[in-house]
């Protein structure tokens, strides 16, 4: 598959989701909140929401600039974003070729968004080019060990779990570095509990993360509903009286440009 490829189908499932996505993003909530503390209390300037989704976090981001830039891949999301009437500027476009002049930003802000690019590299050297000297990003993403469950309850079943490829953390950083983006790094686990597999299945429809592989609708028959339900049984193992778990890796990336600010 190539790179145009899969970024043609996770901007067709996350379009699809661009109505629902505030429903179901819990996870992308509490690693937004908690990203904040790494932006400064008295930034300034042009702050880029890079993967800005629905626009449900510009309320926030709002207060630490004075101009926001919101990009996205997907001109659905781009439209929610807009209803939300906080940020002075809506671009769509690809991450990795961020349609803005270089040294133009004073903060790049990116919660949740660069596990699904295919050349996390291309989008730090574009951070970099667009970072003004003194400039602050904040990048969040999914890392190695993530779903474990979703995972190994694929495998208890019996059979070939979906492709979710999270990267290591040493590739992440050494990537961000490598292309100019003076970084510094924390990781912390973030669970969420639900009742059961079907209420996890919802939820990863409604933000569009159904592109994952929790596709056993895909069989048709009584073949796709023994297929869910070997995975249903599977995944019931982690029971616990919170609910049914779903673990995640989440790193965080962040830091100062060389220079002063202007």
């Amino acid at each position: 598959m190539n790179n145009l490829l899969q970024a043609d189908q996770i901007n067709a499932h996350f379009s699809k989701a661009a109505k629902s996505y505030e429903q179901g993003a819990r996870l992308q909530r509490e690693v937004a909140f908690d990203a904040l503390r790494f932006l400064a209390t008295q930034q300034h300037g042009t702050l880029l929401d890079l993967g800005c989704g629905p626009g449900w976090f510009h309320h926030n981001l709002s207060s630490h600039c004075d101009h926001l830039v919101a990009l996205d891949l997907s001109a659905a999301m781009l439209q929610q974003a807009e209803r939300h009437g906080i940020a002075n500027e809506f671009i769509q476009a690809d991450a990795a070729a961020i349609p803005l002049p270089e040294h133009s930003v004073d903060t790049v802000f990116s919660s949740l968004m660069l596990q699904w690019c295919a050349d996390p590299a291309a989008v730090f050297a574009e951070i970099a080019r667009v970072l003004k000297p003194g400039g602050r990003f904040v990048l969040t993403t999914l890392v190695e060990e993530s779903m474990f469950e979703f995972q190994q309850a694929w495998r208890l079943s019996g059979q070939v779990p979906p492709t979710l490829q999270f990267s290591p953390v040493a590739d992440y950083l050494q990537s961000a570095r490598k292309q100019g983006l003076p970084c510094h790094a924390q990781q912390k686990t973030f669970q969420l509990f639900f009742p059961d597999v079907f209420t996890l299945a919802r939820e990863f429809k409604l933000i569009g993360a159904n592109y994952t592989g929790l596709k056993p609708a895909a069989i048709p028959g009584l073949a796709g509903r023994a297929y869910w339900q070997r995975f249903a049984d599977a995944y019931q193992r982690n029971l616990t009286t919170q609910g049914l778990p779903l673990s995640y890796q989440v790193l965080f990336i962040f830091g100062q440009m060389p220079g002063e600010p202007n």
